[in-house]
C-alpha cells in the first residue's frame, strides 16, 4: 500500500519509529489517568498496539480475535469473536485495546465477550479513531478523519 491520498481525505501514514514513540507517549497518557492490570489486544493490529502498551506499563498482555476473517477467508459479513478472552480478567482493571476504532463494532463484540469475566473495570483504547464514526474510546492517541495506515498494513515480507 502506498502513501497517498484517497479522493475524500488525505492519509496519515505512519512509519515503525513514529508508531513506537507515539505507543510510548500514548501508554504513559494513559497510565496517567488509568492503571490497568491486564492489556488485551483486538488481533490483528491491536495485539501490536497493545503489547506495547502492556510492556510500557509492565502489566501482563493476552490477545483475542474478532474479526470478519479466519485464516485470511472472508467468513462473516460482521465481526465475530474468534478467539476468545480469558479468565485472567476476573476481578482486574482491564485496558481493551485496538489499533483504529472505524464503527466500534470490533470493540463492542471484544468488550462484551470481556465482560462475562466480570474484571473491576474496562476501559478501551485506539491508537487512532476515526472522528464521526460514532464511538469514542476512553483513550486514542489519534482523532481524525483521515485514514491511518500503520507500518504493518505496508510494510509486508511477501513484497
Amino acid at each position: 500500500m502506498e502513501a497517498g491520498s484517497t479522493p475524500d481525505r488525505e492519509r496519515i501514514v505512519l512509519n515503525w519509529t513514529e508508531f513506537g514513540q507515539g505507543a510510548r507517549e500514548f501508554a504513559g497518557e494513559i497510565l496517567a489517568q488509568y492503571e490497568p492490570e491486564l492489556v488485551v489486544g483486538i488481533a490483528r493490529g491491536g495485539v501490536i498496539v497493545g503489547a506495547v502498551i502492556a510492556s510500557a506499563l509492565d502489566v501482563d498482555f493476552f490477545p483475542i480475535k474478532v474479526s470478519r476473517r479466519v485464516m485470511m477467508e472472508v467468513v462473516s459479513e460482521e465481526p465475530v469473536l474468534v478467539i476468545k478472552p480469558y479468565s485472567y480478567a476476573a476481578g482486574k482493571r482491564v485496558l481493551l485495546v485496538d489499533d483504529i476504532s472505524r464503527t466500534g463494532a470490533t470493540m463492542n463484540i471484544a468488550r462484551r465477550a470481556l465482560e462475562k469475566f466480570e474484571p473491576v473495570e474496562i476501559k478501551t483504547a485506539c491508537y487512532a479513531d476515526r472522528k464521526g464514526d460514532g464511538y469514542e474510546p476512553d483513550f486514542c492517541k489519534i482523532s481524525a478523519e483521515s485514514d491511518v495506515v500503520f507500518p504493518w498494513d505496508y510494510h509486508s515480507a511477501r513484497e
